[in-house]
C-alpha cells in the first residue's frame, strides 16, 4: 500500500485545481449576458482600469502630441499578454508589478499589474526617466485596516525619517507622543508609517507629507493628531473597526474596492471616453464615505453637508440612483439654480444606464416643482408684474394714509416679511 494514493487522495489531486481557478475568478466581474468573451492570457479579454487622480490631474496637462500618443497604447494594452512584449520590467523597481509602456520616444507609462490576473492600471504618463525614477521611488500596497489600495513615495519617507527624528522637538514634546502604539496597531499602521509619525515635530511636516505617504494612513494621522475622537476617524475612513480578513497581499481584490482611487473599465473604448472627459470622473466615483451616504438606509429624512469641492451634488446623484434602482416609484431631484438642474441632469444619463431607472428620475429647479404643485391645487397661479404691485401698494397708501412710499413698502414685504416668514 505504501506510495499508493487512495480513492479521495485522487480525487482531492483533480479537483485542486478547479478550486484554484474559482479562488481567482471571483475576483473578476462577471460576464454579463450577451458580452462578448473576453481576450487576453490564455484567450481572456484585459481588464483595464485608471488611476483617478491621474486622469484628473496630470493626464490633462500632458501635450495634446502626448495624450495622442497614450491613447495609442492604451489599444495595445487589449489582450496585451497574450501579444507579449508591450509591457517592460523597470530595472531597480521597488514595486515588481509597476511596468513601464512605450509612448514615444519621450514618454513612458506606468502601469500596475496584480500578480495572477490581467488587470492592466495606467497610473502614471511621465518623461522617460521621470517615469523609471517614480518606478524606483513608489510601491503600491493594500491598507490592511480597510482593504483597499494605497500608493507611497517609500524613497521620501526613508530620505525624509531620519531627518525629522534629528530635529529638537518644542517643550510639548513631538506631534504624536500622545498616541500610543495600541492606537497605531489598531489603524494598522505599518513600521515605516510610524517611524515617521513618531519624528513629527508640528503640524506643517504632517500636511506637507500628504504627497508621499500612503492616503489612508495619512487620514488617520491627521485625525490622530487632531485629537479627533478613533470612532470619528473610522468614520471619516467609511469603515468599521479593522477587519483581519483582508488580505495585504490580494492586490486584485483591494483594486475592486478601491473605485475611489482606481476606475475599472470595461475595455480600451471606455477608457479612451473617459480619459477625454476627465471631469465626469467625479461623477463616477465615489468616496467609501459618500458610498454610504449614497447607499444607505435612512427612517427618514437626511441632511449631508460638506464644504465647496466636497462632492455633495455627486452624493445626490448616485442617491437619485440607488433610490430609483431598488424602489419603483418616481424620484426626484431638484436644485435652486437651473444651471446646476441641467449639470445634473447630465450626470444622471451619464451613471445610469438602464432607460427604465433613468425614466424614474426626474431633475428639475425647485421652481418649476413648486409651480407644478400649486397648479395641481389650485390652477394656472396669476402672477402680478410690477407695475400691478406698485399698483396695489399705492392703493394701501391711500386707503390707510400711511407715510410710505410704495417701493419701501414693497422693499420691506419682500426682505422682511416674506424673507423672515412674518406672521400676524
Amino acid at each position: 500500500m505504501a506510495g499508493r494514493r487512495t480513492p479521495a487522495a485522487r480525487t482531492a489531486g483533480r479537483h485542486r485545481p478547479r478550486s484554484r481557478a474559482r479562488r481567482i475568478d471571483r475576483h473578476r466581474r462577471p460576464q454579463r449576458p450577451g458580452e462578448p468573451a473576453r481576450r487576453g492570457r490564455g484567450g481572456t479579454m484585459s481588464t483595464l482600469g485608471f488611476d483617478i487622480e491621474f486622469a484628473r490631474r496630470d493626464y490633462p496637462k500632458l501635450e495634446p502630441k502626448v495624450r495622442e500618443r497614450t491613447v495609442a497604447a492604451i489599444r495595445k494594452f487589449d489582450g496585451v499578454k497574450s501579444t507579449g512584449g508591450h509591457l517592460e520590467k523597470i530595472a531597480g523597481a521597488r514595486d515588481n508589478r509597476l511596468r513601464s509602456v512605450r509612448i514615444d520616444r519621450f514618454y513612458r507609462g506606468i502601469v500596475l499589474i496584480p500578480e495572477g490576473d490581467d488587470l492592466f492600471t495606467l497610473v502614471k504618463v511621465l518623461p522617460h526617466d521621470d517615469a523609471y525614477e517614480w518606478a524606483r521611488r513608489h510601491v503600491v500596497s493594500v491598507n490592511p485596516a480597510v482593504g483597499r489600495v494605497e500608493f507611497r513615495d517609500a524613497a521620501t519617507i526613508e530620505e525624509v525619517t531620519p531627518s525629522l527624528a534629528k530635529l529638537q522637538p518644542e517643550s510639548a514634546g513631538r506631534l504624536l507622543d500622545h498616541v500610543t502604539d495600541d492606537v497605531f496597531d489598531r489603524f494598522r499602521i505599518d513600521d515605516d508609517v510610524r517611524r515617521f509619525a513618531r519624528a513629527l515635530t508640528d503640524d506643517a511636516q504632517l500636511e506637507a507629507a500628504h504627497g508621499f505617504l500612503p492616503e489612508i494612513q495619512w487620514q488617520v494621522l491627521i485625525g490622530l493628531a487632531a485629537h479627533v475622537a478613533l470612532d470619528d476617524i473610522w468614520a471619516e475612513l467609511g469603515a468599521g473597526e479593522p477587519d483581519d480578513s483582508f488580505d495585504p497581499d490580494d492586490l486584485l481584490a483591494a483594486i475592486r474596492r478601491s473605485p475611489d482611487r482606481i476606475l475599472l473599465v470595461d475595455g480600451p473604448q471606455e477608457l479612451l471616453e473617459m480619459l477625454r472627459r476627465p471631469f465626469d470622473l467625479w461623477r463616477v466615483a465615489l468616496h467609501p464615505v459618500q458610498y454610504q451616504v449614497a447607499h444607505g438606509d435612512f427612517s427618514g429624512p437626511a441632511r449631508v453637508t460638506g464644504g465647496p469641492g466636497t462632492g455633495k451634488t455627486v452624493v445626490a446623484m448616485h442617491r437619485a440612483r440607488h433610490l430609483a434602482a431598488v424602489g419603483e416609484g418616481p424620484v426626484l431631484l431638484t436644485t435652486f439654480t437651473s444651471t446646476l438642474a441641467a449639470s445634473l441632469q447630465a450626470g444622471v444619463d451619464l451613471l445610469v444606464e438602464s432607460a427604465e431607472v433613468r425614466d424614474r428620475i426626474s431633475v428639475r429647479h425647485i421652481d418649476q416643482v413648486a409651480h407644478e404643485v400649486f397648479r395641481q391645487r389650485h390652477g394656472n397661479p396669476k402672477i402680478i408684474d410690477d407695475a400691478q404691485l406698485r399698483k396695489l401698494w399705492a392703493e394701501l397708501i391711500d386707503r390707510l394714509g400711511v407715510p410710505y412710499s410704495a417701493t419701501f413698502l414693497a422693499e420691506e414685504w419682500k426682505h422682511v416679511v416674506l424673507a423672515q416668514e412674518v406672521g400676524t
